[in-house]
Order: C-alpha cells, then structure tokens, then sequence
C-alpha cells in the first residue's frame, strides 16, 4: 500500500511539473528552495541538467526521477522564474535516535549491524517504507534460534530540526520445544538410534539441563552434521539427506521436525599406501594407521590415524605438515582404496615464546612451565603438555596457545600463551557455617600467586565453637631449578571435639611444624607424576574436662588411654607419598584423574610419646559421557592408622570419622562409626568411602556445577583396637542425592539433598542409633 502511494505521489508531482513548466527555455540559473541538512552543491550533482541547456518536460520528469532516486527528498516540485529552474524540495526526516530494548538473547551491537545492512542507523535517512524490513529482518534473527513467538514493535516519533526517533521494542517470547522427530528413509538403523546422534531430541527427564529440546537452527545443522558422520562411520559413503522440514504448532509453542535420508549402501576397505614425503619410517606411519583391508570404512577411524601420524611428525618439526586423503571408490565392489599423501613441508623452530593478559603473574612463573625451549626444533607434544602444565596452575582459570608463523621466514614460529588469570585476594575475612562446626569467623592472607612468582604464601586464623586454628604456610613450586618444590608448614591449634558431635570431655592443645618436598618423576603425556618425602615435629596436650561432675565421667576410653600413656606427646614425624595427577584443569576438571597415596610414621623424642602410623590413599577420576556436558565422576577415601610395639592402641585423637558432605551424605557430620562409653562417635583406625556421580552440565554459569551421586562407607576399628575403639560400626552406610557447588565471588557454597538408603537402629540403646539429615550445605563468605 505505501508503494503504491509513493508511485501515485511521483506521478502527481510529474503532472504537476509539465502543467508548471508547459513551455521550454533554456536555464540560466538553477536554484534550490527548502533545503535544511544538504548543500544546494549535493543536490547539484544529481541533477540532470545544467545551466545554458534547454529544460523541456522530457527533462522534468529525468529531474524528478533523479531526486526521488536518492531517497533524501519526501516532495519535489519545479518551477521557472525569468528562465531560473526552481527546485522546491522537502528533504526526508533523519534518525536521530535509534534504541532498542527488550533484547537480552541477542546482543545490541548485532541487532544494530544488522540494521546497518538496511541503512537503518543514527544519522542516515528515515524511510517509512523499511519498517517492515526491519522488523522482518530482526523478526528472522529469532526465527533462527527457536524464538517463533517473538514480536517486534517499531515506534516512530518526531523530533526537531526535521529528526525522529525510533524505538524498537522487542518481546522476546520463549524458545519453542521439540515435539516430535521423525527420520523417514532409514533401513540400515533404526530410528531410535539415529535420534541418539542428533543434537536436538524431545522433552525428557535431563533436558531441563541440557536444553537439546529446545530448537534453533544452529543445533538442527549441527544435528545434520552428526547424522553425516555416524553414516561415514559405519560405511555409508553414498548416505544423502534429501530434506528437511520443520512445522510449527497454531500456538507457536512446539516443532515438527522430519528429516528425509537416503542411505545407499555400505563401503568397505580395500587397502591404502602412501605418497609423498613423510619422512618417518614408512613401518612407523603404518603402525600408526589403524586400517585393515575388509573393515568397513569409518570416517573417524580415517581421521584418527591422520592425527597420530600428524603428532608424529609434528613431534620432530613439521608442525605444518599436509596430510591429504585420496580416495579412490569402486561402486561395483563397494569397495574405497586410500591413499595418503604426505607434504611435510619445511623443518620449523621456535623463535620466541611470549605470555599475554597475565597482569598479576611473572612472566618466569609461566615460563618454567613450559618444556618447548625457545631455539629449539618445534614439537607438538610438547607444545600441548606445556598447555596442559599451565591449566593446572591454581592461579590460571583458562589457557589458548596460538602457533604464529614468522613473517618472511616460513623455518620459524611464535607461539603465544594466552591466559585468564583466577582472582586471588590477599586479604580476607571470613565469615561462614557448616554443619558440623555450626558458625566459623576468620582472617587470614592467602596468595597463591604471591606477587606474581607462583609462590603461594598463607597465613590463616579462624575461630568456631569446635576449634581455634593458626596457620602460616609457604611454597615455592620451584625451590630447584628441576622442579622440586618445598611446603614449610607451622599450625596451632585448640580443638573441643564435643562441639563436632563426637566424644567429649576433653580438648586438644596442638603445635606442628612440618617441610614436605614434592620431587616431579618421569615423563608421561598428560600425566604428571610426584613423589612427596617430608619431616616434622607435632606436640600435643590432652586435657580432661573439669567441669563433669562425679555422675558423668569422661568416656571409658579416654579415661583408659590417658592412665596408660599419659596426656603430653612429642612426636617426630617422617612423611612419603606418591600422586599421579592427569586432570584437565585444576577449577572444576571435566575428565582424567588424580590418585595419591601418603604414609607418615610419628616417633617419640621425649618420654611418654606415641609410635604409630597412618597410611591413606585418595582418587577421584572424571570421564566426560557425551559432548553436550555430562560427566562421569568417582571418588574414594581409604585410611589406616596402626600401633607400633609398646604401644597398646592406636590414639583415639587421630582416629578417621565419617559422615557429612565431604564424606557420606545423609548422615551427621562425623557421626559413623564406633562410639565411646557415653554413646559419642569416637572414630576408628580404618575408614572406607566411595562415591560415583553424574555432573550435569548447566547452561548458567561457568563457575555452577551439579551433580547426581551414590555414596557408601563408613568407619571401622580393627581388631587389635576394637578393646577402647568402643562399640561396634555395623553395616556399610550408603545414600543417594543431588548437590550444588558454586564457586561465587564470597567463596565456595555447597548445597545437597539427599536421602539415606537404609538407618541403623539400636533396639537397645537410642545413643547409638543412626541420626539422618536430608539437607546439607556449607557456606565461607570472604570480604576485601
């Protein structure tokens, strides 16, 4: 309708210019009327006519088209005044203000460039005739991510100076779900099987997390894309998918999505060879090509063996090597012959090695990170194991490596480390709670990063209700050049186990000091490996509670302990372990593994002192389910603690406890196990937990992670102990439940729910009867 009232409003000003200018004559002067923004000199160079030629109405209606052409004018009318042509002209409005709101699922500066394409910005002519342009063009940007209820509202309001603003208002709506998806043309699989490879599915009870019912465009190519190469994988060389179709529901809530395939037949290998250069042993590039002759052809399985013969030869300098794949396919046999030819091109070394965005960090405490040497022949292995050794660094929350060819010198390359520093404060005061030790107060300074040498320094003081701690500690990663690190560790401490729900009646009043040096062992990609040897002194004084009167003594077994070795003990300590350490990343790993089994010895170096030892050993393993974020993940907790000769038992205060969020969920912290004479958790010398878990991925923040788990354990005396370890465990605990991690900026916040499987009863004695919780959580607050 507007295109037909401006063609009417061109024609009635053509008419009116022939009635104006009925006769001819030749122009001498040319004047403009009515501009306001553009100069008479713009206007000009439009024109088809110039002074000393002669206008006829030929001519007119060429001066009219031509102005209107540019899109500046709104109405043109011609006039003649002594042989003077009159243009009078009433120029287009101007956007003097463009906004745009309601947008949160596309950013601004995109909606703006696409505007841009149209000619809509601040500054350029308004033409009534784009809205509908524009409002279909931003309309087709939802469209695209599954937005099919999202509404578009364009208000136009004048301004002055012959300006108008314009307000764009957008309702974004909700993103439509996946009803329903068919594959139509499927033999070979069914289509059950099918829709497990696509990146898009129906409603179901974990897509709440990872929102694949929610249709977009993007996922539906991706989708296409992972239905491609499943038919690759298995043979299907010929496979096609002849179309696609997406119907939306009356209601603009839901789609239909069909996809049409073709599957023709499968392939199967007839054998390769190689060509080209390639350098290696032709027997070692064969040992790295998992292809036999009769297997059915697989895609991955091509690409896989492209990779390991690529690291092979980027492990000696060919980082840049081309490796090119020629098929030859015989449609009569079914049958695909490949040949791999190898262009290594040049030898290439590292030039320099730089670091960028690490405000806070030495560039040394980076660099001893990396093994790739600068001048050295480039090597891709290392390149990816010096990646790896910085994400693990408690200070980097991601690392980017870029390979950057030298300009003019195709023999040498830069490779830049690009990295997202972790927030370290040095100074905090906390301010948290848990379930176990009820409200904690603290301050202290921990730096991870001390002034940016991957030092980390701690000096720590917190008080609760259970217990008073100083701490002060110091490491440096690198006390040798080889890689050797050394812990100094001193602590203080006054601890009321009554106030943790275990056995009371007395505290402890402890001083340790400790150095434990960290030796790295061995070679291994993506893995690193660590032997830890340390010594220390641990002086500690038990003290019975005075206030108990006559008819409530202490327990029988702190009372038994004490009369046979005495309250004070000084205790030399020798300490060992080993840890094998292939996680990711140090924040949140999502797959690999770290093990690590520790042995101290404590001795006596004065009289009256213990001589025991300890032995523990902890994992935790990550292996990542599918692409979209779903992690499998499996931790467990073993501990010994044993008497030497002479020493009837092993002490009470250094049993193991169980039960809580760090532990066996569902249960009161530290509640398991053997209890003393008065019905209070006393620990024991052995203590078994394990856990396995699914993390779901989420789609809300980077520092949030969920996780589904079963726990199992509990604590045990052996027998050798059981005589003062007190009563007996019973049966292996167990729950199930989901828990929360976020890691916000006021410090870690942990949240569970969870339900026990079965609860221990005691028909005799209700002291020892199971206490079962169904929510925990645990929260430290830092401010400064």
């Amino acid at each position: 309708m507007k295109k037909i009232i401006i063609f009417v409003v061109i024609l009635l000003n053509l008419f009116l210019a022939r009635i104006c200018l009925a006769d001819t004559f030749v122009v001498k002067r040319i004047e403009v009327d009515g501009l306001q923004r553009l100069t008479p000199a713009t206007v000009y160079n439009y024109l088809p006519i110039r002074p000393g030629e002669t206008l006829t109405p030929q001519k007119s209606e060429s001066i009219i088209k031509a102005l209107y052409k540019t899109g500046f004018f709104q109405r043109i009318t011609l006039s003649q005044h002594d042989n003077v042509l009159v243009i009078t002209v009433v120029e287009r409005a101007t956007i003097g203000e463009l906004k745009i709101s309601g947008n949160s699922a596309i950013s601004t500066d995109k909606l703006n460039s696409v505007m841009k394409t149209m000619e809509i910005a601040e500054g350029r002519v308004y033409n009534p005739a784009m809205l509908d342009r524009i409002r279909q063009s931003l309309l087709d940007q939802y469209y695209q991510l599954g937005r099919y209820n999202a509404r578009v509202d364009i208000k136009v309001t004048p301004e002055d100076r012959g300006r108008v603003a314009v307000n764009i208002t957008i309702s974004e709506g909700l993103v439509v779900k996946i009803e329903h998806i068919n594959i139509i043309g499927n033999h070979a699989f069914s289509e059950r099987t099918l829709v497990r490879q696509l990146a898009i599915s129906t409603s179901g009870l974990v897509s709440f997390f990872t929102q694949t019912d929610r249709y977009s465009q993007e996922k539906l190519e991706a989708s296409l894309d992972a239905l491609r190469n499943f038919y690759l994988d298995h043979g299907y060389l010929k496979m096609t998918i002849k179309s696609t179709q997406v119907a939306i529901t009356p209601d603009h809530k839901s789609v239909y999505v069909t996809i049409v395939v073709d599957e023709d037949k499968p392939y199967t290998i007839k054998g390769f060879d190689l060509s080209g250069n390639y350098i290696l042993p032709r027997e070692e590039i064969v040992r790295r090509i998992h292809l036999h002759p009769g297997d059915t052809f697989s895609r991955q399985a091509v690409l896989d063996s492209e990779k390991s013969v690529s690291d092979a030869l980027g492990d000696q300098g060919y980082i840049f090597a081309v490796i090119s794949l020629q098929p030859k396919i015989d449609d009569k046999t079914r049958e695909v012959f490949l040949t791999f030819d190898f262009k290594p091109g040049k030898k290439v070394y590292v030039r320099h090695i730089y670091f960028s965005d690490n405000s806070r960090t030495n560039d040394e405490a980076l660099r001893r990170e990396v093994d790739q040497m600068e001048s050295a022949v480039a090597s891709n292995g290392k390149l990816e194991q010096s990646k790896q050794k910085l994400s693990q660094l408690p200070y980097l929350k991601e690392v980017q490596m870029s390979v950057l060819p030298v300009e003019k010198n195709d023999e040498q390359v830069d490779i830049k480390y690009k990295v997202t520093e972790e927030n370290a404060a040095q100074m905090t005061f906390m301010l948290g709670y848990s379930q176990v030790e009820k409200f904690i107060v603290g301050v202290g300074a921990m730096q991870k990063n001390f002034m940016g040498t991957g030092k980390t320094l701690g000096v720590n003081m917190t008080q609760s209700k259970a217990q008073s701690y100083y701490s002060f500690s110091y490491t440096n990663p690198y006390y040798t050049p080889e890689g050797i690190s050394r812990t100094i560790n001193l602590s203080l401490s006054r601890t009321n186990p009554g106030q943790m729900g275990v056995t009371d009646s007395f505290t402890t009043n402890q001083y340790n000091a400790s150095m434990l040096y960290s030796i790295p062992l061995g070679q291994e990609k993506g893995v690193f490996n660590r032997l830890q040897l340390g010594y220390g002194y641990e002086n500690t004084l038990l003290t019975l509670d005075r206030t108990r009167s006559i008819l409530t003594p202490p327990s029988q077994q702190v009372t038994t302990f004490i009369q046979q070795h005495g309250r004070l003990f000084q205790q030399g300590i020798l300490m060992g372990g080993f840890s094998r350490d292939s996680l990711d990343k140090a924040i949140f790993p999502t797959s690999g593994a770290l093990n690590s089994i520790g042995v101290s010895f404590y001795f006596p170096v004065a009289a009256q002192s213990l001589k025991y030892y300890t032995v523990g050993y902890t994992g935790k393993w990550l292996h990542p389910l599918t692409d979209n974020g779903f992690i499998f993940i499996a931790k467990s907790n073993l501990g010994y603690g044993g008497a030497f000769p002479n020493v009837t038992y092993f002490p009470f205060f250094k049993n193991y406890y169980a039960g809580g969020m760090t532990t066996i969920h569902s249960f009161d912290g530290n509640s398991l196990g053997p209890k003393d004479s008065l019905g209070n958790p006393i620990g024991g010398n052995m203590l078994l937990t394990a856990s396995a878990g699914i993390i779901f991925p989420n789609h809300i923040s980077d520092t949030l992670r969920t996780t589904a788990f079963v726990d199992i354990g509990n604590v045990y005396n052996t027998y050798d102990n059981r005589s003062i370890g007190g009563s007996a465990s019973g049966p292996l605990r167990s729950a199930v439940g989901v828990q929360a991690d976020w890691m916000s900026p006021f410090g870690a916040i942990n949240v569970s729910l969870s339900k026990p499987f079965h609860v221990y009863k005691n028909h005799f004695d209700a002291r020892y009867d199971d206490h079962p919780r169904y929510f925990d959580f645990s929260i430290g607050a830092s401010f400064g």
